[in-house]
């Protein structure tokens, strides 16, 4: 037996015939996926430029510098992973680290991307720890910096806090010593299996592929070996042949044997290659004797030695029992094996196999973490701009969607360095162009600014994001990301709720929606919209989606070129809805002209407005023409109104209106509002807290009196009886407390207290007896909901009379009737389309119990919902289902014309009326005159079976002071 084994050397070289079938291993190109490289430790050494290079710069030490990174080749840069180290002297400072990142970037930034980056901030909280980790991975992949982010926990230990901070979305790869691999392969084969490993490996000298391998073997994807650049060019023979997909091949049952057959205390490290399970084998090093490989099966392929000088055939390989033997012979370098395979009935299945069991979908951190970084990019090349701006408000103030319209038009003046102003050339009302005068100072009412931005990288994680799914938005690929606060948010600062649409390409920002949260204030709901369009950053021109896909993609600026929003505000104690849009066209990027323009626009009479921290302020123009921003804004409004009021069902059909009309939005800086409307003969006025103590409580009242009685007429069958005709004469004090609910809904709890003083027309009978004088006191509740321009709203109310004799004759009269309740539902929704044109449509539901003539809902001018040219008084309802219809349009941008149709079905069993149709149309008018007067009419006239002989109209001015 003894004489027998050494002779399997001799086996191997003469008693195995070479197969019948070989074939060379396909070519294989591109990069390792298990990598080798070096550790450079001192700035002396070579910096090779093929193999990949780990530097390792502390700043806390005298003397280090990050000048020598400037130094590198682009092909070494593409090598090269970089490991800073620096010190903070507060170790919750968010401004240190911010100053570092800076620092590093700058320093750093090259002619082509690092392979890697890390930061390792010594003395620092975890929190700390983990915002300068999203900072620094979003700004170096942003500005091209570096490819990947990495970082060194000095313990495994310490990744836990830091996952805790939601930073693990931000790196790709750890570092870690040899010592801590198995550890962290563990760990993050629990907790993040995706996450790539790096390892620092200082070996033997005579062992530097084995223990790389072994470090590969372990769950590293890159080995830095700690050793002599004179071993460069066989970390660099190893990786070439790593080229292509490979795996460690924990099945290969390779043995070393010594040369007498007997098996060693070693093993060998074999890895496969999925293209065509191709093999490297590496085995420990030995500098004296030989040995042989013994691996499982025999049908290998072209044995290799492969070292620094290139790859040797061999010949002294054999087969036998089914083993496949390789001698090897001692050696002082550096080297490993390679061998192949046979051609398979299907070369391609294990590679396809492999793709598909190591493929994985996105996660949104990755999608939030490649947005932050384009937008880094983003920033790097924001351009200066001048683009037109077309802003609309639109204030819901009644029945039938009816709007107030007022439109801004000028340029927006963008600059990157912080400036940010809009001039207010044109304004229109309602589509009449503001000819008069300067533009008035608009009250700007806006929610408290949001400091903590969805998307943005924040010291703390103020929103959860979802992967929703990848949709089509404007021609665009996306990802579907909703956000919003966790359970635990603050509820005392204000943040938003909403979704991001996120190009699947190159991660740009198409569409964003937010409602805030946490408002306060008189603003109820904030809800917007904002649409992003890509130019190019050098041409200036616009992109088409299709060519925003292209791979020149880097050189793509994203601006905002559309803003929808609706706001709903707490004015006079009720809910007023406010929908903003801001289209910008015309873009000018990087104009020659951006300074004087700019200049000429400051030195103007027109109003302009600069976006600040505090939001919108006004531009105050100083006397050499340079704007300062205004502080604050006059929250007060003088109106001077006047006119004519015909209406047949009043005691003085025709009634000359005029009045003053005070308005302020911060009564003696307590954030008070009030509105006095009088007129000589009528007075409304109304004092509200819109946040009572700083809550979202609203508490106000209102006051009404009119000395001009109503004349209270009486129809049956349609024959007005004229002896039943009663003078009416109400004031009425009301009270109301109200809270927002759903985001976008208010309810209010309300208290109105009326007196009514009944008195005799001309015309009544002697023998009618009319109603005594009372009081009323009628509690209600309402609630308003508006959401994407629809508006619905419902109202109960139970009212009680102090007295109520027997009145009118003992038909009409019951005293049942002392007391009654009305409730109502409307729907309304206005459509706004091109050239200052608007449909207004609204549905409404009126009902009551013990409805009496005197509680009876109204249809006139005055009453709760109007039907065109009825006259006041006239046309009362138990129960009424109405529909409203309006279109507007402007002509010449000179004169507002509205057409409307009103149609109602009223039930009133004392009048003899069931389903009975109202009918009545109207036109109405606005234009501006001399010194910004503006001039409104309104006419309206019965029509049907059941019109009315005479016609309502109202016509009247109003002028704004100030």
């Amino acid at each position: 037996m003894k004489k027998s084994l050494p002779s399997i050397l001799l086996l191997l070289q003469v008693l195995v015939a070479p197969p019948a079938f070989s074939r060379n291993p396909p070519e294989v190109t591109g990069a390792c996926s298990l990598c080798l490289g070096m550790v450079v430790t001192s700035p002396e050494e070579p910096q090779l430029a093929n193999i990949p290079l780990l530097f390792g710069i502390d700043l806390t030490k005298p003397g280090e510098s990050l000048d020598r990174v400037q130094s590198l080749s682009p092909d070494q840069r593409r090598r090269t992973t970089l490991l800073v180290t620096a010190a903070l002297e507060d170790r919750e400072s968010v401004d240190e680290v911010e100053q570092i990142i800076d620092r590093l970037i700058t320093s750093v930034r090259g002619t082509s991307p690092l392979r890697a980056l890390g930061l390792r901030l010594a003395n620092a909280s975890p929190s700390i720890e983990g915002y300068g980790i999203k900072r620094l991975a979003v700004k170096s992949q942003g500005l091209g910096v570096a490819d990947r982010l990495l970082v060194a926990p000095p313990a495994i230990a310490s990744l836990a806090p830091l996952y805790q901070t939601g930073a693990q979305a931000y790196f790709d790869e750890i570092l870690v010593a040899s010592s801590l691999l198995e550890e962290a392969a563990a760990w993050l084969h629990e907790k993040d299996p995706a996450k790539r490993i790096a390892a620092i490996v200082g070996p033997r000298e005579d062992g530097i592929l084995y223990e790389g391998s072994a470090a590969l073997a372990a769950g590293a994807t890159i080995a830095f070996l700690t050793t002599r650049a004179a071993n460069g060019a066989a970390i660099e023979r190893f990786n070439r042949e790593m080229a292509g997909d490979h795996a460690v091949d924990t099945a290969a049952g390779v043995e070393i044997l010594d040369r007498s057959g007997r098996a060693l205390d070693q093993e060998a490290i074999v890895f496969v290659r999925g293209e065509d399970l191709r093999s490297v084998i590496v085995v420990p090093d030995e500098r004296e004797s030989w040995r042989i490989a013994s691996l499982a099966g025999d049908d290998f392929l072209d044995p290799k030695r492969v070292s620094a000088t290139g790859a040797s055939p061999l010949r002294d390989t054999g087969a036998k029992e089914g083993r496949f033997l390789i001698a090897i012979a001692p050696s002082d370098e550096p080297w490993f094996l390679t061998v192949g395979r046979p051609n398979l009935t299907d070369a391609s299945i294990t590679r396809e196999t492999i793709e598909i069991t190591t493929q994985r979908g996105i996660s949104v951190e990755e999608i939030i973490r490649n947005h932050q970084a384009w937008h880094a990019h983003q920033k790097s090349i924001e351009p200066r701009y001048i683009a037109w701006n077309e802003t609309k408000l639109r204030f819901g103030i009644g029945p039938g969607g009816d709007t107030i319209e007022a439109t801004i038009g000028g340029e927006l003046f963008s600059d990157p360095r912080g400036l940010s102003d809009w001039v207010w050339r044109e304004f229109f009302i309602n589509g009449v162009r503001w000819k008069y005068g300067r533009i008035p100072e608009l009250p700007i009412i806006q929610p408290e600014k949001v400091t903590k931005i969805p998307l943005d990288i924040q010291l703390t994680n103020d929103y959860r994001y979802q992967l929703v799914g990848e949709t089509n938005v404007r021609g665009h690929r996306v990802y579907e990301v909703r956000f919003d606060p966790p359970a635990d948010a603050a509820r005392d600062i204000p943040l938003y709720r909403g979704t991001v649409w996120i190009d699947t390409r190159n991660w740009a920002r198409i569409r964003i929606a937010m409602v805030q949260l946490n408002l306060t204030g008189e603003i109820l709901s904030n809800e917007e919209r904002v649409d992003f369009t890509p130019f190019d950053s050098v041409t200036g021109a616009m992109v088409t989606a299709h060519e925003a896909d292209q791979p020149s993609g880097s050189s793509l600026v994203w601006l905002p070129v559309a803003v929808g929003a609706q706001q709903v505000l707490s004015t006079a104690g009720r809910a007023t809805v406010v929908l903003r849009s801001t289209d910008l066209s015309r873009f000018e990027l990087h104009p020659e002209t951006f300074d004087e323009r700019h200049r000429q626009a400051s030195a103007s009479d027109h109003r302009m407005v600069r976006e600040t921290e505090a939001g919108l302020r006004y531009l105050e123009r100083t006397g050499d023409g340079q704007r300062v921003v205004k502080d604050g804004f006059d929250t007060a409004r003088l109106f001077l109104l006047g006119g004519l009021h015909h209406d047949a069902g009043l005691e003085f059909p025709v009634v000359p209106l005029g009045g003053l009309d005070y308005f302020n939005f911060d009564l003696w800086n307590r954030g008070l509002q009030t509105n006095i409307f009088f007129a000589g003969v009528i007075l409304a006025a109304n004092l509200t807290d819109p946040s009572f103590r700083n809550s979202r409580t609203s508490v106000g009242a209102d006051l009404f009196g009119i000395a001009i009685p109503f004349e209270n007429s009486m129809y049956r069958e349609g024959e007005e009886h004229r002896g039943e005709t009663v003078k009416a004469l109400p004031v009425k004090l009301t009270g109301r407390i109200g809270r927002p609910i759903f985001g976008f809904g208010k309810i209010d709890l309300a208290v109105e207290l009326a007196h009514e003083s009944y008195q005799r027309a001309e015309d009544t009978a002697v023998d009618f007896a009319i109603p005594s004088d009372t009081f009323v006191i009628t509690p209600s509740l309402h609630l308003r909901y508006d959401r994407a321009g629809y508006s619905l709203a419902g109202s109960y109310e139970r009212g009680e009379r102090s007295t109520w004799t027997p009145w009118g004759d003992l038909g009409e009269y019951d005293e049942s009737q002392r007391d009654f309740s009305r409730y109502g539902l409307s729907l309304s929704r206005a459509f706004f389309l091109p050239n200052f044109q608007r449909i207004g449509v609204e549905l409404d539901y009126l009902g009551g119990t013990d409805l009496d003539r005197f509680s009876k809902y109204e249809l006139g001018f005055f009453g709760a919902s109007r039907v065109r040219g009825i006259q006041s008084g006239s046309v009362r309802a138990e129960r009424a289902v109405m529909a409203h219809l309006s279109y507007g349009f402007v002509f010449s941008r000179q004169l507002r014309i509205e057409a409307f149709y009103d149609h109602a079905l009223v039930d009133d069993r004392f009048s003899g009326i069931r389903r009975e149709p109202f009918q009545g149309v109207g036109i109405g008018g606005q234009t501006i005159g001399p010194k910004g007067t503006i001039l409104r009419f309104d006419l309206g006239k019965t029509v049907g079976r059941n019109a009315q002989d005479d016609f309502v109209a109202n016509v009247i001015f109003l002028k704004i002071f100030g």
